[in-house]
């Protein structure tokens, strides 16, 4: 459970100082649901668009700390890229974000999740860079390469 994840968590980095982390767990059944729950993280893109997901605290910041959680149903062929925050808050060497705009118009074509993430390092790595994606294919598919 996304939300049962992110609670114990949230128990074991309160009361450690300066211990915060942003975090979303996620979980896809088979079927296609999937749950989200979110801790300060930027939300996913679900086939080049940002999901609409409420903010909440992030990890770490107050005991009993309440995380925003969202259902949505992934379709054969459907596309979830999950990315931190270091690929908005790239910098160029003027102090120019790589920013949200930027992720967008990568997301109108297809992309892999390396290409994200070497675009963003390649404009000017400031923060960790992580990209996950993820395609949902039905078992009795075959890929072909």
């Amino acid at each position: 459970d996304p939300l049962a994840i992110l609670t114990m968590l949230n128990q074991r980095l309160c009361g450690r100082g300066q211990a915060h982390a942003t975090c979303l767990a996620l979980r896809i059944a088979a079927d296609g649901a999937a749950t989200l729950a979110n801790a300060g993280h930027l939300p996913p893109y679900l086939n080049g668009k940002e999901l609409p997901m409420e903010g909440a605290m992030l990890l770490g910041m107050i005991e009993n700390a309440e995380f925003s959680v969202m259902h949505f149903q992934l379709q054969s062929g459907d596309k979830l890229m999950l990315m931190s925050d270091g690929i908005a808050e790239a910098q160029d060497a003027h102090g120019h974000l790589f920013g949200f705009e930027r992720i967008q118009a990568m997301l109108q074509k297809p992309v892999t999740a390396a290409d994200v993430a070497t675009a963003a390092q390649n404009f000017g790595q400031e923060d960790d860079i992580s990209v996950l994606s993820v395609t949902r294919t039905l078992s009795s598919e075959v890929a072909v390469a």
